[in-house]
């Protein structure tokens, strides 16, 4: 959750956007699974640039990019 000013419920889990260290946090070797990220241009650039950073080789990492947002 990105944008806590704005939900319509409580929200628990985690805040903010995705690092390497939430990725660290929650999978054991992140540079493992398949990667599907889809959403607006600038996000799937960055979501890719993290995983990069992180390890993740492209070969894993699938994007769809939806423009207009």
């Amino acid at each position: 959750m990105t944008e806590m000013e704005k939900p319509s419920r409580k929200w628990d889990g985690e805040t903010g956007y995705i690092t390497k260290a939430m990725l660290v946090k929650y999978i054991d070797d992140f540079t493992l699974p398949i990667y599907y990220i889809a959403g607006p241009a600038a996000m799937v650039t960055a979501m890719r640039k993290t995983l990069n950073e992180a390890g993740v080789d492209d070969d894993n990492i699938r994007t769809e990019e939806f423009p207009g947002y």
